[in-house]
């Protein structure tokens, strides 16, 4: 399982800018949940290309091995 971090910016007005790593699809959204409800109203929110993607898990993994 790959290591998932939040990285919290807050500046000089206030506001807070996060940015998850480590996380695919609405993991990334269950990790700030928390944070969101606590600092109040999302005035923006922008997807990176880890949203997108879909998590493998060791059940959708096959390893084929040639004889």
């Amino acid at each position: 399982m790959e290591m998932q971090e939040m990285e919290i910016m807050i500046d000089n007005e206030g506001r807070i800018q996060v940015k998850v790593n480590g996380a695919h699809g609405a993991d990334c959204l269950a990790l700030t949940k928390n944070l969101e409800d606590a600092a109040g109203v999302v005035e923006e929110r922008i997807y990176l290309p880890a949203y997108y993607e879909q998590p493998v898990s060791e059940e959708q993994y096959t390893r084929i091995q040639r004889y």
